[in-house]
């Protein structure tokens, strides 16, 4: 356990043998993008931490390089129509005119805004 520990970089390790190639914000961008490249990760979490093991940092270099995403399936295109189909308005027309309206009578037509009236007796 403890070789396996000492093998491991963190990013302040990491980031001189990167000098030129890519800085610390675009690297900890292209990790959360890409936490698999090639069958496996390109980094792991060690609390807060991010460290790296030798074939980690394998994959990360063959992931920087290669910009095409192998590991991501690619987006599909999604279009969403401007006006709504025929049946779709037809179906919306129909909901509006059969929709009936509340009719207030009584003591319900008037609705309080929260004013309460208070009489002479309710205060003495």
């Amino acid at each position: 356990m403890g070789d396996e520990l000492s093998n491991l970089l963190m990013m302040k390790d990491l980031l001189p043998r990167l000098s030129g190639k890519i800085g610390e914000t675009r690297l900890r961008k292209h990790l959360q993008e890409t936490p698999v490249f090639a069958g496996g990760p390109t980094h792991r979490r060690w609390g807060k931490k991010i460290v790296f093991s030798g074939d980690d940092i394998e994959r990360l270099l063959k992931s920087l390089e290669c910009p095409s995403k192998l590991s991501v399936a690619p987006a599909a295109n999604t279009f969403t129509s401007v006006e709504p189909s025929a049946e779709k308005a037809y179906l919306r027309a129909q909901a509006l005119l059969t929709k009936s309206k509340p009719k207030h009578t009584g003591q319900n037509a008037r609705r309080s805004s929260g004013r309460q009236e208070f009489t002479a007796h309710e205060l003495s």
